[in-house]
């Protein structure tokens, strides 16, 4: 049967089972990566993790190797890719946030960001290609709902994002006409209670967003590394924004981003009368 997204015909994805599958955990000593190799190694799943650090200290679990990347150096990446081993999935738990005004940035924040969030998951992802093998998936978890919820206070995250998300899809399309049976995805989770997130889990629950557990957010990446999805959010909150959003802009500011972004504001905007150098 046939199913139909953003009106084109597609294949469905075959599901997949994790029990017995060789997955690469990028990200694997973050909070959400270790709740993600602990969730895959129940599973039955063989895990490689993979470390910015040669040597990062590890869950105490059965690991199948580790690998270290790191994913601003292409250097690191082309040889840490090169060691792993043939794979049936691999999933990027990576990514860094700035919070503030973009004015604020300073170059060197722009450029990093940039790289740990969009350029090195996309040159990992040109090398995975040849390590994951058809009937695999390569996920990239992200935020921001589909990738283009563009919220305030955090424009360059936001558009690292995006082009992730809209990354993603194309490879998708571009391993379909060349006869590839792997997908990869864009997933959003809820945000997580994890010491990255914790100072600002408040402001997410003020705005009405649901704060879940890393074991929570874990499953549901093991999930949908099963069925394969081009894009997953988790939570109906912010599947609701994102397709209203994508309908109209306009009135996913009347019904909720408007309201998001002054509690936005309050929480990384500048105070009232300052201004950056050269204003």
């Amino acid at each position: 049967m046939k199913i139909k997204s953003r009106g084109l015909l597609v294949e469905p994805s075959r599901p997949t089972v994790i029990k017995g599958r060789t997955i690469a955990v990028f990200g694997a000593t973050g909070g959400l990566g270790a709740a993600l190799v602990a969730e895959l190694i129940r599973r039955g799943a063989a895990v490689v993790a993979v470390t910015r650090r040669p040597g990062a200290t590890l869950l105490d679990s059965p690991l199948a190797a580790q690998v270290a990347i790191d994913l601003e150096s292409p250097e690191s990446i082309e040889k840490g890719v090169a060691a792993l081993p043939g794979l049936d999935a691999a999933v990027f738990v990576t990514g860094i946030d700035v919070r503030k005004p973009l004015a604020d940035h300073s170059e060197d924040e722009i450029s990093r960001l940039l790289r740990i969030n969009l350029e090195g998951p996309i040159l990992a992802t040109r090398r995975l290609i040849d390590r994951v093998r058809d009937g695999g998936v390569i996920a990239h978890v992200g935020g921001f709902a589909d990738g283009r919820l563009a919220l305030p206070y955090y424009t360059a995250d936001v558009a690292s994002r995006a082009g992730l998300a809209a990354f993603s899809e194309a490879l998708t399309r571009e391993l379909r006409l060349e006869g590839r049976d792997i997908v990869v995805s864009y997933l959003c989770p809820e945000p997580a209670e994890t010491d990255a997130e914790r100072p600002y889990l408040d402001l997410w629950r003020s705005m009405g967003t649901s704060v879940a557990a890393p074991s929570m957010v874990a499953r549901f990446i093991a999930d949908s590394l099963e069925t394969r999805p081009g894009l997953r959010m988790m939570g109906g909150a912010s599947r609701l924004i994102a397709w209203i959003n994508a309908l109209s802009p306009g009135a996913a500011d009347v019904v909720a981003l408007n309201r998001m972004g002054r509690q936005l504001r309050e929480a990384f905007g500048r105070p009232a009368g300052h201004s950056s150098a050269g204003d």
